[in-house]
Protein backbone atom coordinates (compact mmCIF):
# COMPACT_ATOMS: atom_id res chain seq x y z
CA UNK A 1 0.00 0.00 0.00
CA UNK A 2 2.83 2.21 0.67
CA UNK A 3 4.42 2.02 -2.67
CA UNK A 4 1.57 2.05 -4.32
CA UNK A 5 0.83 5.53 -2.28
CA UNK A 6 4.33 6.63 -2.53
CA UNK A 7 5.29 5.93 -6.46
CA UNK A 8 1.52 7.04 -7.63
CA UNK A 9 0.78 3.87 -8.92
CA UNK A 10 -2.44 4.13 -10.13
CA UNK A 11 -2.74 0.80 -11.88
CA UNK A 12 -2.05 -0.91 -8.89
CA UNK A 13 -4.12 1.15 -6.86
CA UNK A 14 -6.80 0.26 -9.06
CA UNK A 15 -6.79 -3.80 -9.19
CA UNK A 16 -5.78 -3.55 -4.74
CA UNK A 17 -9.64 -1.95 -4.67
CA UNK A 18 -10.72 -3.74 -7.64
CA UNK A 19 -9.82 -7.06 -6.14
CA UNK A 20 -10.17 -6.54 -2.48
CA UNK A 21 -12.54 -3.38 -2.03
CA UNK A 22 -15.75 -3.84 -3.97
CA UNK A 23 -16.33 -7.52 -3.29
CA UNK A 24 -18.47 -7.75 -0.79
CA UNK A 25 -20.04 -11.11 0.86
CA UNK A 26 -24.24 -10.47 0.51
CA UNK A 27 -24.77 -12.57 4.27
CA UNK A 28 -21.94 -10.64 6.14
CA UNK A 29 -23.22 -7.34 4.37
CA UNK A 30 -26.53 -8.03 5.71
CA UNK A 31 -25.18 -8.63 9.09
CA UNK A 32 -23.35 -5.46 9.44
CA UNK A 33 -26.78 -3.35 7.97
CA UNK A 34 -29.07 -5.37 10.66
CA UNK A 35 -26.30 -4.74 13.56
CA UNK A 36 -26.32 -1.08 12.69
CA UNK A 37 -29.62 -0.67 12.49
CA UNK A 38 -29.86 -1.10 16.28
CA UNK A 39 -27.84 1.63 17.16
CA UNK A 40 -30.27 4.14 15.94
CA UNK A 41 -28.23 6.63 14.23
CA UNK A 42 -28.03 7.95 10.58
CA UNK A 43 -25.84 6.01 8.34
CA UNK A 44 -23.50 9.00 8.07
CA UNK A 45 -22.37 8.65 12.18
CA UNK A 46 -20.18 5.61 10.43
CA UNK A 47 -17.61 8.16 10.82
CA UNK A 48 -17.77 9.84 13.97
CA UNK A 49 -16.42 7.54 16.56
CA UNK A 50 -18.16 6.96 19.80
CA UNK A 51 -17.33 8.34 22.93
CA UNK A 52 -16.28 6.28 25.76
CA UNK A 53 -16.61 7.34 29.69
CA UNK A 54 -14.66 5.90 32.11
CA UNK A 55 -16.94 4.98 35.40
CA UNK A 56 -14.86 4.61 38.24
CA UNK A 57 -15.96 3.50 42.17
CA UNK A 58 -15.31 5.15 45.26
CA UNK A 59 -11.39 3.98 45.65
CA UNK A 60 -10.94 5.31 41.73
CA UNK A 61 -11.03 1.79 40.35
CA UNK A 62 -12.02 1.51 36.70
CA UNK A 63 -15.95 -0.40 37.10
CA UNK A 64 -17.30 0.41 33.58
CA UNK A 65 -16.54 1.72 30.40
CA UNK A 66 -19.76 3.31 28.71
CA UNK A 67 -19.62 4.36 24.96
CA UNK A 68 -21.84 7.39 23.54
CA UNK A 69 -22.77 8.82 20.34
CA UNK A 70 -23.89 12.16 20.85
CA UNK A 71 -21.08 13.50 19.24
CA UNK A 72 -21.31 14.95 15.89
CA UNK A 73 -18.27 15.38 13.01
CA UNK A 74 -17.92 18.72 14.10
CA UNK A 75 -17.62 17.89 18.00
CA UNK A 76 -15.72 15.58 17.56
CA UNK A 77 -13.07 17.42 16.18
CA UNK A 78 -13.18 20.15 18.18
CA UNK A 79 -12.78 17.67 20.95
CA UNK A 80 -9.67 16.05 19.41
CA UNK A 81 -7.92 19.60 18.42
CA UNK A 82 -8.25 20.48 22.24
CA UNK A 83 -7.50 16.93 23.84
CA UNK A 84 -4.90 15.82 22.06
CA UNK A 85 -3.26 19.01 19.83
CA UNK A 86 0.71 19.26 20.76
CA UNK A 87 -0.09 22.64 20.16
CA UNK A 88 -2.19 23.56 23.06
CA UNK A 89 -0.22 21.59 26.11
Amino acid sequence: MQRIKSEGDYEAGRKLVETYGVKVDPKIHAEVLKRYESLNIAPYKGFVNPVYHVVKDASGDIKDITISYDENYIDQHLRYSRDYSPLTK
